[in-house]
């Protein structure tokens, strides 16, 4: 009889303890959950907001040249002015490579940071087609004093042939490249361009472009607190990773330093199944759009955040995922903690009950 007591009392208590354990860990686990979701779209909304306010300065230096060269304050054939002007707002905005002026005749004036700054910090390029072509490069310091000018005779560039050139002359407003690897210093980056008019008639005097090195992205996205196996990357509309958490996924594979890697080249399969789960793919959401992720992936359950960048210009979709594991790991190991715990208090009961039943057996 006192054996069945026993055990009926150590059910009950296992059953109380389970009980409140369970409900506890089904409560907790949704309350934790829902704040992961909420965590995550937070993150991706401050990186949308980062991305934005990062590309907006491109687009408003190309826009400030053309309204200069408009009021004629600047004179685009005073290459000479130009070349400094470009320079001045190279000294100050560092995510800027380079900048340029492509003439519809075909010459071109172009400043930019030089890759092996001992030497020379920054180069002007001018390529002057009147009255024979002539391609003449300078190296400029930080106060625009000259050296090393030499002339390139092989060059055969050509910026009405360029896609920043095209675009902006075709579209009359600004227009921006798709992201891709710069061949000067191949680091991530993309162009914004705009045309430029002058005269009492508005003639049509060049395109002046932006090139905006992007790796930035990848350093803002490296900061970001997110899980230990969690991760954010920025993705364009086509597939090509523009920034990552890890810089280094975004070198295909192949080491085709090139050209950015995609999602199918498989160097982030947590990535492309994150993207693989969005009704109807990412460029299926709308500017500003976010939406929430649950995949599988890895035989494990994953969770994040996706949002279209604003601008229409740049149809980019900023990513965030973390497995579900590292989100209730804490709550799983509260649970495991209070299981063992209620296992000791039963075995303390069983004991106690044992030891006080024979002593009153015995009286």
């Amino acid at each position: 009889m006192m054996k069945r007591a026993i055990a009926l009392l150590v059910l009950l208590q296992l059953a109380a303890v389970f009980g409140v354990l369970g409900l506890s860990y089904v409560t907790g686990q949704g309350i934790i959950l829902s704040y992961a979701d909420r965590l995550t779209q937070r993150i991706a909304r401050d990186t949308t907001a980062f991305t934005t306010e990062f590309l907006t300065p491109a687009a408003d230096a190309a826009l400030l040249t053309r309204r200069l060269a408009r009021s004629q304050v600047l004179a685009t054939a005073d290459r000479d002015r130009l070349a400094r002007y470009f320079f001045e707002i190279l000294q100050t905005r560092s995510d800027f490579s380079g900048l340029y002026l492509g003439r519809p005749d075909g010459s071109f004036t172009f400043v930019s940071r030089d890759e092996d700054p001992a030497t020379a910090p920054f180069t002007v390029k001018q390529v002057m087609t009147r009255p024979v072509r002539e391609v003449t490069l300078v190296g400029v310091d930080a106060r625009f004093v000259p050296s090393d000018p030499r002339t390139d005779p092989d060059d055969d560039y050509d910026p009405r042939t360029r896609p920043w050139y095209v675009a902006a002359a075709r579209q009359g407003g600004v227009a921006w490249t798709a992201p891709y690897v710069f061949f000067t210093s191949r680091r991530p980056g993309i162009t914004v361009s705009a045309p430029v008019t002058g005269g009492i008639n508005g003639e049509f005097r060049g395109v002046v472009g932006v090139d905006i090195e992007i790796d930035a992205l990848s350093a803002f996205l490296e900061t970001l607190d997110i899980s230990a196996r969690g991760a954010a990357a920025i993705v364009a509309q086509d597939g090509t990773i523009i920034a990552h958490r890890d810089p280094d996924l975004l070198v295909p594979a192949q080491g085709d330093s090139l050209r950015l890697a995609t999602l199918a080249d498989g160097n982030d399969p947590i990535l492309a199944r994150a993207a693989d789960s969005i009704e109807g793919g990412i460029d299926d959401l709308f500017p500003g759009e976010i939406r929430l992720a649950r995949f599988q992936a890895g035989g494990e359950t994953w969770r994040g955040a996706v949002q279209r960048l604003p601008l229409e210009r740049t149809p980019w979709t900023v990513m965030i995922y973390l497995p579900e594991a590292d989100i209730l790991g804490p709550l799983s190991g509260l649970v495991r903690r209070a299981v063992a715990l209620g296992l000791i208090a039963a075995a303390l009961t069983v004991f106690v009950l044992v030891v006080f039943g024979r002593r009153m057996l015995r009286g």
